[in-house]
């Protein structure tokens, strides 16, 4: 079966207003989000796309660098002008993961769990990634961008990630990555409406399908750590941690492990 990523069939019968009505398809790339973060300083319109079949310098959450082969994965930007104070950027995130659920489900039949701030997981091992990246003005957001990449195929995940990552083709038969592409889109305009408009019912629509609340974790923000109960995830992307003798604590998006 061919998998060539194409922008005609991907906007083919695109169901969304603004999201993915300027999409450009990129053979390779250093990475969508540096391609988008140039759109949005150029002056492109919010919900312009870039997607591409290889990124020679992709990155996550931390500055990591995240590769997969040419034809591996999918692997998208957009580029987005929310209402959002700088406080609430990552609703963007969670709007992102929520969409890749949304989509597995929709067209792959799976069902998908995420965990905090914004990986998206099959059977407890990762398939998707999401890089919410802002500009700041006055204490809001200017532009931001919002990067997604979903292992597709085995290839995409490195032997030695094995353990703790995975693709869709070990969960499901082959689906062309355009039609996932224009569903994901489809799920994710909404998402981000609500991210603006709606936040409650974003973080009403996360809460049962986080594997973190409800487990003690560690948050590590650089050098520094915090460990505790996952008790809530708020409107605005922040993680409760409560202590043993009740102490609460809101902490931004951060990179969370498991205890015990």
């Amino acid at each position: 079966m061919s998998d060539a990523l194409d922008a005609a069939e991907i906007t083919r019968g695109l169901q969304t207003r603004w999201l993915g009505q300027a999409l450009s398809v990129k053979a390779e790339t250093d990475s969508t989000n540096s391609d988008c973060i140039a759109l949005a300083r150029a002056g492109a319109p919010a919900g312009s796309v870039v997607v591409a079949d290889f990124q020679r310098a992709g990155r996550g959450r931390r500055g990591r660098q995240w590769a997969a082969p040419p034809g591996a994965a999918v692997l998208l930007s957009c580029l987005l002008r929310p209402k959002l104070p700088a406080s609430a950027v990552g609703r963007l995130g969670m709007a992102g993961a929520l969409a890749v659920v949304g989509a597995l489900r929709q067209a792959c039949g799976l069902e998908a769990a995420v965990k905090y701030p914004n990986d998206v997981l099959l059977s407890g091992r990762k398939v998707c990634g999401v890089l919410p990246e802002a500009h700041l003005s006055g204490g809001r957001v200017e532009w931001a961008v919002l990067g997604i990449g979903i292992n597709v195929w085995p290839a995409a995940v490195p032997s030695e990630l094995a353990a703790r990552a995975t693709s869709l083709a070990a969960h499901a038969p082959p689906l062309p990555r355009n039609t996932l592409i224009r569903c994901l889109l489809e799920h994710l305009e909404p998402r981000l409406e609500q991210a603006d408009d709606d936040p409650e019912a974003l973080a009403a629509a996360w809460r049962p399908l986080d594997v973190v609340l409800g487990r003690q974790v560690a948050l590590t923000f650089g050098s520094l750590r915090r460990e505790g109960l996952a008790a809530d995830v708020d409107a605005d992307g922040r993680l409760l941690l409560r202590q043993p003798n009740g102490a609460e604590e809101w902490l931004a998006p951060a990179e969370v492990t498991f205890r015990g």
